[in-house]
């Protein structure tokens, strides 16, 4: 892979978002720390974030994106997922529904231009359910079923870690019609109705563990959007997506932990000699930077290959399972050097553990995504 120098652009837009991020967003994590943050206080939030790119960075100018680079996008959304994890899974969920209007066929035209506008500009909220992605699902869950009317379906059952669904306006869930047909069709929370309620369950934040429920829902026909197995395609590509992403929400927490755990080893220690100078400490410090560039570096590596339009399913699932692993590492570390309950009080390290052993989590356990590698790399599913 190629490493290209930042550019000047790239790196006056992460300066001028950081700015932001430091003077408008911070206060609001920090008020709402502990809990989620309200509905409108988060669309307020991202109509901000809209404004520096997000999450239309990438898209093309005429779809009423930016049209830059898939890596600059990268470089502005670890920004965010080192201020918030929550707003950052919100604003990721946003760029991968906006990306799947943008790739829908010309016949689905009016979805786009109904829902992409408010989605760049962060006015609303998507979510989605997919089958593949959810590794928890069990027989014993109801799912979503769809049955056939003159002009489109009613649809009845329940998804639970549905992405974004507590926040959502506009969902993309699979559902399965009565000749056993899936089908991924979009659905608006006003115009069609649907309910979401978050699941009372350790998890990382509401984002993640949402249950949303149908209850004779009707839906046109011209909100389908794939059936199997012609939109296999599209759910890989919207699946290397989000491993991208979620691998970018493990180095946001990771640098977040590094960056604190710098300054909290250049202060003296109890005996007034400065933290840094001791041996043990220094080891963990240089451990920490050099897995998290490790992590940062096979995360971008993904993004580079959607920059060239190339599949990316190997090295997403790659970046997202080893910054998994690494964040995780780093909070443990940071939570033995010395000053780390000056350091734990600052920064809640306790709660960022449990964020980082849920991260996996939400859409594939981490031996999940070694057997997709696995897969990958042989052409043989040991899935089952």
């Amino acid at each position: 892979m190629k490493i290209q120098d930042t550019t000047d652009a790239q790196r006056h837009a992460v300066d001028s978002f950081r700015t932001f991020l430091a003077s408008e967003v911070v206060p609001v994590v920090r008020a709402f720390r502990g809990g989620p943050i309200p509905r409108e206080k988060m669309r307020e939030i991202t109509q901000g974030i809209a404004e520096f790119g997000l999450p239309g960075a990438s898209i093309a100018p005429e779809h009423g994106g930016m049209g830059l680079s898939v890596i600059t996008e990268a470089m502005l959304l670890e920004e965010l997922c080192v201020v918030s994890s929550e707003i950052a899974h919100c604003v990721i969920v946003n760029m991968l529904v906006a990306s799947v209007l943008v790739d829908l066929p010309a016949a689905r035209q009016p979805l786009r231009e109904r829902y992409l506008p408010d989605l760049l500009g962060g006015r609303r909220f998507g979510g989605f359910y997919l089958h593949q992605a959810d590794a928890l699902a069990t027989v014993a869950e109801e799912g979503v079923n769809a049955w056939s009317t003159e002009t489109g379906w009613v649809i009845n059952g329940a998804h639970e870690r549905v992405c974004n669904g507590h926040y959502s306006d506009i969902l993309i869930t699979g559902v399965r019609t009565e000749e056993g047909a899936l089908h991924h069709v979009v659905v608006e929370r006003e115009q069609h109705g649907y309910a979401s309620r978050i699941i009372e369950r350790p998890t990382l934040t509401c984002t993640f563990n949402t249950r949303v429920s149908f209850s004779n829902v009707r839906l046109p026909a011209s909100h389908s959007i794939w059936e199997e197995p012609d939109g296999s395609e599209q759910q890989t590509r919207l699946l290397e997506r989000l491993d991208a992403g979620a691998a970018l929400l493990s180095i946001g927490l990771a640098r977040a932990v590094l960056e604190a755990s710098i300054v909290t080893a250049q202060r003296p220690d109890g005996a007034g000699h400065l933290t840094a100078s001791q041996p043990l400490v220094a080891l963990k410090l240089a451990e920490m930077a050099t897995r998290l560039d490790a992590a940062r570096l096979m995360c971008f590596r993904a993004f580079s290959l959607m920059d060239a339009s190339a599949r990316c399913q190997i090295q997403a699932c790659m970046a997202r399972w080893l910054a998994s692993e690494m964040v995780l590492k780093a909070c443990r570390d940071a939570l033995q050097l010395p000053g780390g309950k000056c350091l734990n009080a600052a920064l809640d390290l306790e709660r960022l553990v449990r964020e980082s052993i849920l991260l996996p989590a939400p859409h594939g356990l981490t031996d999940t995504q070694k057997l997709s590698i696995a897969r990958a790399l042989t052409g043989i599913s040991a899935q089952g």
